[in-house]
Parts: C-alpha cells; structure tokens; sequence
C-alpha cells in the first residue's frame, strides 16, 4: 500500500525504533486515555505496539504511521492492510497530541482515512 496518499492535510510517515522518543512524548500527555487503558506508555510499550501484529499477518501488512504537521508529530496511526479479510484495513491504535484534541483534528485524520480507502477499493 502507498499509504502517502491516505492524508492531503499531513505529512505522513512510518515510524521507526528511533521515533519512539517523539510518540512517547505525544502518549505521555494522553493522561485520560492511560487511566481507562493502563498501563502508562513506556519506551518498551511502544516498541512492543510498534511490532505487533495479527495472527497470519506480516510486517509488510502493518504501517505504524506518524502525522506530522510543520515537523511536529500530531497523531498516531497503527493500522494493519487486508485485515481480517482483504476488504478491510484494521486500525490497531489512534492518538492525537493532546494540543489539538476537540478541535476536529482526529475527526479529520480518520475521515480522510475513510475517503482515501474507500478510493482503493476497501
């Protein structure tokens, strides 16, 4: 999957090992988010996250994918291609920087998700 095309609005990007450092610090922030899905992130966690994957998937089928906006990682985005059928993608994991929650700005990202699947026939 070409997954530059799934945001206009973003530039978007797969993560690394060496991005934990910035999602961590975006993850920390989600306080309210770790109160009702503990534990709290760690280095660890994250790594962890980044390197799960469905039963009778593969790691060409997953993009951990970072939004950024003016260099700045604005949301996370874990989603696993032609999962559970071909038909489908399967978001594993979504988070916004606290600093642009309730402003539309999630809404945004996974509508634009939608439009940009729909477009590639799932």
């Amino acid at each position: 999957m070409n997954y530059s095309i799934l945001s206009k609005s973003y530039d978007l990007r797969k993560l690394t090992e060496e991005d934990i450092s910035i999602i961590y610090d975006l993850c920390i922030e989600n306080k309210m988010y770790y109160k009702y899905c503990p534990p709290s992130p760690s280095y660890e966690s994250i790594k962890k996250d980044m390197l799960a994957l469905p039963p009778k998937k593969d790691y060409i089928d997953k993009y951990y994918l970072g939004y950024f906006k003016d260099d700045k990682l604005i949301a996370v985005l874990d989603l696993i291609d032609k999962y559970p059928n071909d038909k489908t993608i399967f978001i594993g994991f979504f988070m916004v920087d606290i600093n642009y929650q309730n402003n539309g700005v999630g809404s945004g990202i996974i509508n634009e998700l939608i439009d940009s699947v729909k477009e590639l026939g799932y």
